[in-house]
């Protein structure tokens, strides 16, 4: 008996460690991140519009976030996108004749925002996610009109009866929004993370397709 639990004992030390449990408490307390992606935005301007959404904008942003246990997370973050441009067109009358008003329109905006997130599971390697929150954004607008013009059927000549002009605007606007995504760990930790956020005002007013990088802290 003393030669079998001598080489029960020498097998027991030689073999792989046990991996240790997940310890009580949330796994994570906090994290930052920075992000990369897609931003559309929507134009509620024009009443006949040719495109009413903003698309190919690039957009970053980073944030910070912290858990209150492991599945809900607090989260902030700011972000900007490049300008995005559009058109638009709107019908006039001029003494009974059609004719079309028409702008580019440049817009550039910043965002900050604050959601609490659902996090699945509890592991160290994949969370996918769920959240909301309210998103406040500062928009910029340049729209540059072209003259508007009508056909003079006495002179056979084209007048200008609005002239070109250049106008800007800047509005700050406040919006709730949902979003889903994961992050997905390289290391303890370091993680990759995605997201999709959808922004609201009048139904669909904004959309983000994110993706980077982050550190748990």
């Amino acid at each position: 008996m003393g030669m079998k639990a001598l080489l029960l004992a020498t097998l027991l030390a030689q073999s792989p460690a046990v991996p240790a449990a997940i310890p009580p408490g949330p796994v994570m307390r906090g994290d930052v991140h920075a992000v990369m992606g897609w931003q559309s935005l929507r134009d509620h301007e024009a009443v006949d519009r040719y495109n009413d959404w903003l698309n190919d904008i690039f957009y970053g942003a980073a944030g910070v976030g912290w858990y209150w246990n492991d599945h809900l997370k607090t989260q902030v973050d700011f972000g900007a996108g490049t300008r995005g441009e559009t058109y638009r067109f709107e019908q006039l009358i001029a003494n009974g004749v059609p004719t079309y008003e028409s702008a580019q329109v440049h817009v550039q905006q910043t965002n900050f925002g604050i959601g609490q997130q659902y996090q699945f599971f509890r592991n160290r390697w994949f969370h996918p996610q769920v959240g909301g929150g309210v998103d406040v954004a500062r928009r910029s607008a340049r729209s540059e009109y072209l003259p508007v013009t009508v056909f003079d059927n006495v002179t056979r000549t084209v007048r200008i009866i609005v002239p070109g002009r250049t106008e800007e605007n800047t509005e700050v606007i406040v919006r709730p929004f949902v979003e889903t995504g994961f992050k997905a760990y390289m290391t303890r930790k370091t993680f990759f993370t995605s997201d999709a956020r959808v922004l609201f005002k009048s139904g669909f007013d904004e959309v983000l397709f994110r993706f980077g990088f982050g550190v748990d802290f």
